[in-house]
């Protein structure tokens, strides 16, 4: 049986910012009543979580950032955190420059970018967060920095997220997670990682955990869990990885996931 089941929202779980298709909440409810602490495992903060994790219920660990800090729901403290190097931060925002993406970091549940661009607009609008436009964030040391994100145009940033993992191999864990998303952690830091630790916070052993996702950001849990799934709108690579292949997240694939392959 599983017992724990770790979900991505983005493209996974919902297509939208704040909702979840009554399907698969109505799923997730079956699989709670029989006992599994479903969650979620997130490129995303606590704050532009919050109502995908409020609407599922969770009395427990989520995992944000795409594994950089775990919060504890039930009393809104951080209990698992990581972050970039200073010196490592100013770095990729002086490279996001010199590629001409839009760069910015997170403090908080915030974000901190250099200038107004339509990709930052769409980013702080689509999860409402707060924002700072700093023209002087490249020459600040910016400390307790869970991830650093670039926004590219989708074919531009599937080109070079294997050229920039290559470079920070050691240094940055990069990945991918929306169309267009460059993503940088910890190198010890993804979901995975993060996975495995709420296993072991939650006493629940390897075997026993289940776990599903669509792109790069996901891959890492997708292997690690006892049954690793992939929707069928994912990225190749983790199609490739994945135990088994569910329906597409605009066909409920986690509601099919939950009925045939945990509860079935």
């Amino acid at each position: 049986m599983y017992r724990l089941l770790v979900l991505d929202i983005d493209d996974t779980l919902t297509l939208s910012p704040y909702e979840i298709p009554k399907e698969n909440l109505a799923a997730i409810r079956r699989a709670q009543a029989a006992g599994v602490y479903v969650t979620v495992a997130t490129g995303r903060g606590y704050l532009g979580s919050a109502a995908i994790r409020k609407a599922i219920g969770m009395q427990g660990p989520v995992i944000n950032y795409g594994g950089a800090v775990i919060h504890d729901t039930r009393t809104d403290e951080t209990i698992f955190q990581t972050a970039l190097p200073p010196a490592l931060v100013q770095e990729l925002l002086l490279l996001g420059k010199e590629l001409n993406v839009h760069a910015h970091l997170y403090q908080g549940d915030g974000i901190v970018y250099e200038k107004a661009s339509p990709a930052a607009d769409a980013y702080h609008s689509f999860l409402n967060l707060p924002y700072t436009i700093d023209p002087d964030i490249c020459k600040k040391v910016w400390h307790n920095v869970p991830k650093v994100l670039f926004i590219a145009e989708p074919a531009y940033a599937e080109e070079l997220i294997p050229v920039l993992a290559e470079r920070y191999a050691g240094r940055a864990k990069v990945s991918g997670s929306k169309a267009g998303f460059i993503e940088f952690n910890d190198p010890n830091a993804h979901k995975g990682a993060a996975t495995a630790w709420v296993a072991n916070y939650l006493g629940i052993p390897q075997c026993e955990v289940a776990a599903a996702g669509d792109n790069l950001l996901d891959l890492e849990m997708i292997e690690w869990a006892g049954l690793g799934a992939a929707v069928a709108n994912g990225h190749g690579a983790v199609l490739a990885a994945a135990d088994c292949i569910v329906p597409s997240c605009a066909e409920n694939g986690v509601a099919w996931m939950i009925d045939h392959l945990i509860l079935g």
